[in-house]
């Protein structure tokens, strides 16, 4: 992916341009685990790997004072998703997204976020997965 390219391509009836004048993001990018997921008979047992993308937008103020106790820890994002992942079976991916942005949302920092979360052994000819995106 371009890093010039923009994460996000919703009508500006959902997301309004003048919300990007000063946008502070973290990433998690390329996040792969291994996870008890799907309905299917061959998957349950069979772990899969699933991608995570996560991009959260924070909010303001941006005075972090280069401390890390002002900031959004990513580790502790990173570490929420890992949880939940490995908390036990999950049928779809969709019903895993939401606890994800349910934790995402504990935090008073996020304004916003998008995650997408591909299933990469799924088929041998394309990757599948679930895409959403949040504002408060």
């Amino acid at each position: 992916m371009d890093m010039k390219e923009p994460l996000y391509q919703l009508h500006p009836l959902v997301w309004n341009r003048e919300d990007d004048r000063d946008v502070r993001a973290l990433i998690i990018r390329d996040l792969v685990i291994p996870a008890d997921i799907g309905v299917y008979p061959q998957e349950r047992g069979h772990p899969q790997n699933l991608r995570f993308d996560l991009r959260i937008e924070l909010q303001p103020p941006f005075e972090w004072h280069d401390r890390l106790e002002e900031v959004l820890d990513y580790d502790k994002l990173r570490q929420g998703i890992l949880d939940i992942v490995n908390a036990g079976h999950i049928n779809l991916l969709e019903t895993l997204a939401e606890r994800i942005v349910a934790m995402c949302f504990e935090y008073p920092q996020v304004q916003g976020l998008r995650l997408q979360i591909a299933k990469l052994e799924a088929h041998r000819d394309c990757v599948v997965g679930y895409e959403t995106q949040r504002r408060r």
